[in-house]
């Protein structure tokens, strides 16, 4: 038996700073190591047990008058809102902040422009300023500022082959921060020489010791990525496909580049970006049965019509907001990104702390909106009020209640993608589905997100279901990776749950919908209210 090597002074103290405590230290060293033997070594090497930080009574006050919220400042301090509690206990900070009071005593009237507002009290920074500012080193950031930045996640999609091409022409031999580059074959380009386009990139994830690659067929690489915890809250990452801005469900913020400046990234390692506007958009009410994510998306694009939103980050927060799962948060953010925005991003809360902890094998440091931070634009959707909508056409500037759509013929139903092809979202089609047979005059397409959603619906079943009910399931990803049997003809009348509708023809007729909608009008052959089809 090969006996343990003790780690050295510098490691222990590398792995306390790390890691803190003495068990979660002997968690990361593997099996073998107890918190009994790391306490042992520390002894030997001299090393006290971890102090945890103490707070000046300045500083907890300062958290205190900026938030006036105990959840929101401790985050901001990498604590618990126990822990910030019993600190301002401790302190005797008990009175409401100053600030607070002045706002609710004075009856200020909505004002839709929010860059003109002067709120008391100080902070103003938003999530994506704030995120922008952790990475730069900055303590405050004015949008429009421009800051260079070293990336957390670089995600390629779709023109991973175009941007090898780019990389190669640099002249440069290796790529800087490999352990950040995530690659995805799915949808590489679309070209004809695609076997040979992704024998290159394999051999060169090899050769640069790129660990995160992920083969056609395992899945949308937003999915993938998220599944993986790629991105933390309060992280930063590019991506070369507006569907991973879905990462702003965990409260981190991605922003969109192209294949250029994706190569130029893998040869230096950093790039410049401008502190953007940002639109935020409060989320209250209770959702009311038949409404989905999907529709809440649809109907933000609505309010967001009238907006300038080009280079704009959507900053998505509200009581609505914190009862909606992660996987939820998913579908609002992906859908909001094909709005050529520069981001979408979910207020970081319990539930993405409940998810992140069960995954997350790091620390990480949430990024807080401030109490007074500034908008462009501030916006309000009340969920009581909302019903179920369906999106025509392919520019997605047209929404309609689903009840105006009656005795639409349909020829075509894709459920499934990045969009909505989670387990929740099958999961519902499934109990729509389950002992019916869909309409002969309908072509059912269904497609999980990722192996490990097609797994879970295996195991449970739905794969049954669907196949029973006279649908066709494919393998994971996207509809272009099957190739003519998930796509329709151009004179067809097609629903889709994916969110890239330029992979359809100019000439098909499309309607966008929601998981629910897509399962209840498969059974009908024409647009249908889920209403009448879901269980009590």
């Amino acid at each position: 038996m090969t006996r343990r090597r003790i780690p050295t002074k510098a490691e222990l103290l590398r792995l306390q700073k790390l890691y803190r405590t003495d068990k979660k230290i002997a968690e990361a060293m593997g099996s073998g190591v107890t918190d009994h033997l790391v306490a042992y070594w520390r002894r030997k090497k001299g090393i006290a047990k971890y102090s945890f930080p103490k707070f000046a009574q300045q500083e907890i006050q300062e958290m205190w008058d900026r938030f006036g919220d105990d959840f929101r400042a401790g985050m901001e301090l990498g604590i618990s809102k126990a822990a910030f509690y019993n600190w301002r206990r401790r302190y005797k900070i008990t009175n409401k902040p100053e600030a607070l009071k002045l706002e609710q005593l004075s009856l200020e009237f909505y004002t839709h422009d929010a860059r003109g507002r002067k709120r008391p009290g100080a902070g103003r920074q938003t999530i994506a300023q704030k995120i922008l500012c952790q990475k730069s080193g900055q303590k405050n950031l004015e949008p429009g500022t421009s800051v260079d930045i070293s990336p957390d996640a670089i995600l390629v999609s779709g023109n991973a082959g175009s941007t090898l091409n780019l990389f190669g022409e640099s002249g440069i031999s290796y790529v800087q921060h490999p352990s950040r580059i995530i690659i995805s074959l799915e949808d590489n380009d679309r070209s004809y020489n695609r076997p040979e386009v992704e024998k290159r990139l394999r051999d060169f994830a090899r050769l640069q010791k790129i660990q995160s690659m992920y083969e056609s067929g395992r899945g949308s690489l937003s999915q993938l990525s998220i599944e993986a915890v790629v991105l933390l809250p309060g992280q930063f990452g590019v991506a070369s496909s507006a569907s991973s801005v879905s990462h702003g469900c965990l409260g981190a913020f991605v922003t969109t580049i192209g294949a250029t400046e994706t190569a130029h990234l893998w040869s230096s390692g950093g790039l410049s970006i401008t502190s953007p506007e940002t639109i935020r958009v409060m989320i209250s009410g209770k959702m009311p049965r038949g409404l989905y994510a999907r529709d809440i998306a649809h109907h933000i694009q609505s309010s967001l019509a009238s907006e300038q939103i080009q280079g704009v980050v959507i900053e998505l927060a509200g009581s609505g907001l914190e009862a909606m799962t992660i996987p939820e948060r998913m579908t609002l953010c992906l859908v909001l990104g094909q709005l050529d925005c520069a981001g979408v991003i979910c207020s970081y809360d319990a539930t993405a702390r409940r998810f992140i902890n069960s995954r997350a094998e790091k620390p990480y440091q949430p990024a807080i909106a401030d109490r007074n931070a500034v908008y462009q634009t501030e916006l309000s959707v009340e969920l009581n009020r909302l019903g179920s909508i369906v999106v025509e056409g392919q520019d997605g500037n047209k929404q309609i209640e689903i009840d105006q759509l009656q005795n639409v013929l349909i020829n075509y139903i894709y459920l499934g993608g990045p969009a909505n092809g989670r387990f929740v979202d099958l999961k519902i089609a499934a109990e729509i589905l389950k002992g019916h047979q869909i309409s002969p005059d309908v072509r059912l397409i269904i497609q999980a997100a990722s192996q490990q959603v097609y797994l879970e619906a295996l195991k449970k079943g739905l794969i049954r279901v669907f196949v029973e009910a006279g649908a066709v399931v494919t393998g994971p990803g996207g509809p272009y990776q099957n190739g003519c049997n998930s796509l329709p003809a151009d004179s067809e009348v097609a629903l889709t749950t994916h969110h890239d509708l330029k992979i359809y023809g100019p000439d098909c007729h499309i309607y966008q919908v929601s998981p629910a909608t897509a399962a209840a009008s498969a059974l009908t052959g024409q647009i249908t209210n889920s209403q009448g089809y879901l269980k009590v």
